[in-house]
């Protein structure tokens, strides 16, 4: 009986050893900035962990939100990445998606494309403006990136 109590503990010991240590909930981080016309952007970067035995992974997602001056929202650009980090250094591992939302027809995607360089992942976008005698093109970078321990930025 001893023997048998003793080889369950055994087996659930490894099990746990093999589960994730921390399956982390999302959190958020906002910041706000306002242009000479009005309009402004919110930028929101969301943070998952996944963090394993073995390696520290972390997924998360930036968005960038552009209002007008009347506080409408008129479009939308969400960055998603994953990374792994070791407490002295970062890599961002995959860029996972850049998506573009519009919401005005004012608006349209002129480029876009992504990629990633040590701890960052990049959207670059430009969005195209319908403006009087054509159209304007507005530049966007988004970055999304990761310290050493973790955090996102």
């Amino acid at each position: 009986m001893k023997k048998k109590m003793v080889s369950m503990a055994l087996a659930c010991l490894m099990v746990i050893c093999l589960l994730p240590l921390q399956a982390g909930a999302a959190e958020s981080v906002e910041k706000v900035t306002r242009y000479e016309d009005g309009s402004y952007t919110v930028i929101t970067v969301q943070t998952e962990s996944a963090v394993t035995r073995a390696t520290n992974y972390r997924n998360g997602s930036k968005d960038f939100r552009h209002y007008d001056s009347g506080n409408t929202l008129r479009w939308k650009a969400t960055l998603t990445a994953t990374f792994s980090y070791n407490g002295s250094s970062a890599t961002c591992t995959a860029v996972n998606s850049f998506n573009v939302t519009i919401y005005n027809s004012d608006w349209s995607v002129g480029s876009k494309s992504t990629s990633r360089s040590g701890n960052t992942a990049y959207g670059y976008l430009t969005m195209n403006r319908k403006i009087v005698g054509g159209t304007q093109g507005v530049p966007v970078t988004v970055t999304l990136s990761c310290d050493k321990n973790g955090n996102l930025s």
